[in-house]
């Protein structure tokens, strides 16, 4: 879901008192990137680079999920600033790249790495970035996972 509809959710779920409490959100970036375990990766262990106490599904492609935080990206042109939200990828974190550079064809690849942190804009369609964005080409999901947090404030 994209980040707008991960908000919501959340606060559906404080609604009806999901698993008995109603004091769900979403982590902050340095809470879900303190989940990774960077010993742990797809093309490497076969694995998500997750803390192994933790379950995560594969994706159909193969590939592992990437979740929203509560994390505003705040860096860029100011149009731009706040439009976007990190995410951590527990699989690849992949981009499209220009073989030979800049003049070649382009090519999917992991650019990041396993546990890496990124942003997507919060809301769009993916689609209208099919090269991706930035230097490598960072892939733009724009809809994500959410794994939700209890208790305190997210700063």
């Amino acid at each position: 879901m994209d980040w707008e509809a991960a908000l919501a959710w959340v606060a559906e779920k404080n609604r009806e008192s999901y698993l008995g409490t109603n004091d769900w959100r979403l982590p902050n970036a340095k809470e879900l990137q303190s989940i990774v375990d960077y010993t742990r990766a797809p093309d490497v262990t076969r694995s998500a680079a997750i803390d192994p106490v933790f379950r995560i599904t594969r994706l159909a492609d193969g590939d592992y999920p990437f979740f929203w935080t509560g994390t505003t990206h705040l860096d860029g042109p100011s149009h731009h600033r706040g439009s976007a939200a990190i995410y951590v990828a527990f699989g690849r974190g992949t981009g499209w790249m220009q073989f030979p550079p800049h003049r070649g064809s382009y090519r999917l690849m992991d650019v990041h790495g396993a546990g890496c942190q990124r942003s997507d804009p919060k809301t769009g369609d993916p689609d209208d970035f099919p090269r991706g964005r930035g230097p490598q080409g960072d892939v733009i999901r724009i809809n994500n996972f959410v794994r939700l947090v209890r208790g305190g404030v997210s700063e």
